[in-house]
């Protein structure tokens, strides 16, 4: 991921992908977390990190190295009418999880979305990264 992006909104892809190895985009995960510290701003939604634990299983040393990372983001979340009426617009292909994300792309400017979700997200047209490369609307 280009240093030059201000913003990061992280999706539970990349997440769950850099603390599982077993995961096909388990090394590009890694190489995209690995410069998210405090000074830059990532954030993360509610919905996001639900998706992240339950794709997790729950695992306890999942939730361990999720708690870690997240002390370094920011959480944000729309509010769920604004995120429902999203939905709506593109039932049944965007979930709640991406909702978010789409809307704190278009909220924060210069915003990307880091995704593994390559497909939907390149329906939604906003800015992203995905294993498959960048896009930018």
């Amino acid at each position: 991921m280009p240093a030059s992006l201000p913003i990061i909104i992280l999706d539970a892809g990349p997440i769950v992908a850099a603390l599982n190895r077993q995961d096909a985009d388990h090394a590009w995960a890694v190489s995209q977390l690995a410069p998210v510290d405090a000074r830059r701003a990532v954030f993360i939604t509610t919905a996001a990190i639900a998706e992240t634990t339950h794709l997790l299983g729950n695992d306890a040393r999942a939730l361990g190295l999720l708690a870690t990372l997240l002390e370094v983001m920011r959480r944000e979340d729309p509010e769920p009418n604004e995120v429902l009426a999203l939905m709506q617009r593109w039932a049944p292909r965007m979930d709640y999880a991406d909702a978010c994300a789409v809307i704190l792309a278009r909220r924060h400017r210069g915003a990307v979305v880091l995704t593994t979700d390559h497909r939907d997200f390149s329906a939604y047209k906003v800015p992203f990264v995905s294993p498959r490369g960048e896009f930018h609307a």
